[in-house]
């Protein structure tokens, strides 16, 4: 049999470095001495104790990229050489390494398929590069541009490998008192130790954070790397029936198993299924059938729990979306490391604080339009209200938000719309903006899901698609809802308007919202895009767009909503998703 690496040359020596405890990266290794190209020492990550230098060339051998981005976080010193490849054996998609300005010249660059297993990524420079810093950021850019920080907790881990998802400054330890070492210049505010080691008094206080590093040995299962683990690519529909697990992966679950199991209904799990893998799989949307859930939280193990009809498409998405906040909220690594955060007594930046920006003409939508901000969890939502044309009541707009942080400020009638929303944006006290329109539906955790969909997908600008629309009777039908066909958790050129999530330097940098009357969001999003900025459309089911035929900015015949081409399903009524825990207060009077 010919190996997936044979055409592959590198100067030699070579490094090949690989988990020892990635079993199927050691199975794919199996003949690698026997490829001419290569002239291979084969170095298990756990035997490294010191910095190993004198190669020619360096090969990282991992499953997928949660794997590679795991072991980088313990890869030591390695000299310099001219190449550096890495190979991911179970991963599907290639992936191309942008070089560092600070490296040395690169001179070749392939991103390609490996035969029949796997991916490989090839880097050859003009002079030595030093291997550790091209490893650790090709572990950094094979989960795409995103957020590569850790919320300011310093983690450590004594006598045990790294924790999922890539922490650049990690150190292993061989025991936790060298986490106290006075000659450390950056200590570790958390060392993660296995059970039985070294008590906490083994520890010395260190004098740069005046304290002893808090040590943890039960840190609770392993966290899902989100970054690698997440719902894009999630199918609404399916090619084949439920299936079980056994039969789609011939071991741990990698990105390749994922990518199998969207074409099914479903994926059966065992009741000895490794919570490593559930996890994997949960946090990815992968619709799941089990039995007998352990050792996961208690609100992803009632998720799983629910009954659900996976023949029916819209039940399948509210279950696989339950499922995936469940796993995203108590055991991604954002979870994980604010977890130890709160154990330590540090401060940990985990979902970002929000500013809504509201703009309303309307003054009778205010009362809806504040509930549905003040019905927000999971999240810390600020509300920008921007009152054009008229003076709310601001006793009235207190009472309705609580005690939710909120600005009121008034517009002229004749100002701008994309001037009142710029405005609107820079009195908004957060870094995150979002846009709201003040007729429209959103489900309590729609700014949550916003920003989980920015926290793994790494996007410029995250929404929603407008899948659910409302249809006002009119004088030819009766009140409709429809359900669209778009498609969603995938990078898109369009969201819809009233859930445009950005950072604010984002929105400044493209001149903020642009002077016009309307199309607003359209301009946003061109300028986005012409910047060549990364749009994500997350699910559609906790948003729905009213549309009563007058009085939107978007004009548009609202039968143009139920074009064959487009429409999935349609009910009459107001029927939104489950997902959106419709409040009786706010359904459309008498339905209509």
């Amino acid at each position: 049999m010919t190996h997936p690496l044979h055409d592959l040359r590198l100067p030699g020596p070579t490094l090949v470095l690989v988990d020892d405890s990635d079993g199927l990266a050691l199975d794919a290794l199996r003949g690698i001495e026997d490829v001419p190209g290569v002239e291979p020492t084969v170095v298990p990550l756990s035997t490294l104790d010191g910095p190993r230098k004198g190669w020619g060339s360096v090969l990282v051998v991992a499953a997928d990229r949660a794997r590679l981005r795991r072991m980088a976080s313990a890869v030591p010193l390695l000299g310099q050489c001219k190449a550096v490849a890495c190979w991911l054996t179970d991963s599907p998609t290639p992936w191309v390494l942008v070089p560092r300005p600070e490296w040395p010249r690169l001179v070749h660059l392939a991103a390609r398929e490996a035969g029949d297993r796997g991916v490989l990524t090839v880097a050859r420079f003009a002079s030595g590069a030093r291997a550790q810093l091209v490893v650790m950021e090709m572990a950094r850019q094979a989960a795409g541009p995103g957020d590569t920080t850790h919320g300011g907790v310093v983690v450590s881990y004594a006598g045990r490998p790294a924790a999922p998802g890539l922490d650049a400054r990690s150190v292993l330890l061989p025991d936790v008192a060298g986490a106290g070492d006075a000659e450390r210049d950056v200590p570790p505010d958390v060392v993660v130790a296995r059970r039985g080691a070294t008590s906490q008094q083994s520890v010395a206080e260190h004098h740069v954070i005046d304290r002893a590093p808090i040590v943890v040995t039960d840190p609770g299962p392993e966290p899902v790397d989100e970054r690698v683990f997440n719902p894009i690519g999630f199918r609404k529909d399916w090619d084949h029936p439920v299936v079980d697990l056994s039969r789609i992966g011939r071991g741990p679950v990698t990105e390749g198993v994922v990518a199998a199991a969207r074409a099914f209904q479903g994926v059966r799990l065992p009741a000895d299924t490794r919570t490593a893998d559930l996890l994997a799989l949960a946090i990815s949307g992968v619709p799941l059938v089990t039995e007998g859930v352990l050792d996961v939280a208690p609100p992803l193990a009632a998720a799983l729990d629910a009954p659900v009809d996976l023949d029916d498409p819209l039940r399948r998405e509210e279950h696989s979306l339950a499922v995936r906040r469940a796993a995203f909220d108590h055991h991604s690594t954002l979870a994980w490391r604010s977890a130890l955060a709160t154990r330590a007594g540090v401060r940990h930046v985990a979902l970002p604080p929000v500013s809504a920006l509201l703009s309303t003409k309307r003054p009778e939508m205010l009362d809806f339009a504040l509930r549905q901000v003040a019905r927000q969890r999971g999240a810390e939502v600020e509300l920008v209200l921007a009152a054009h044309g008229f003076e709310p009541d601001r006793d009235a707009v207190r009472r309705a938000l609580g005690d939710r942080p909120h600005q009121v400020l008034t517009f002229d009638q004749s100002d701008f719309f994309g001037d009142v929303l710029t405005a609107a944006a820079r009195a908004a006290s957060s870094e995150v903006l979002l846009k709201v329109d003040d007729d429209d539906w959103y489900s309590p955790d729609a700014v949550h899901d916003l920003l989980m969909a920015r926290r793994f997908s790494g996007a410029d600008v995250v929404g929603m698609p407008s899948e659910f629309v409302y249809l006002h009777r009119n004088e030819h039908r009766d009140a409709l809802t429809v359900r669209r066909n778009h498609p969603s958790e995938i990078f898109a050129r369009f969201v819809a308007g009233g859930t445009l999530l950005l950072d604010r330097g984002l929105l400044r940098s493209l001149g903020d919202f642009r002077r016009v009357r309307k199309f607003v969001d359209a301009q946003l999003l061109a300028g986005v895009e012409a910047a060549g900025g990364r749009i994500y459309r997350t699910h559609g089911l906790g948003y729905v767009l009213r549309r009563t035929g007058a009085g939107h900015t978007w004009e548009r015949d609202d039968e143009e909503f139920r074009r064959p081409d487009i429409v999935a399903s349609e009910w009459p009524g107001f029927q939104p998703s489950l997902a959106l825990e419709a409040d009786p207060l706010d359904m459309p009077d008498g339905g209509s």
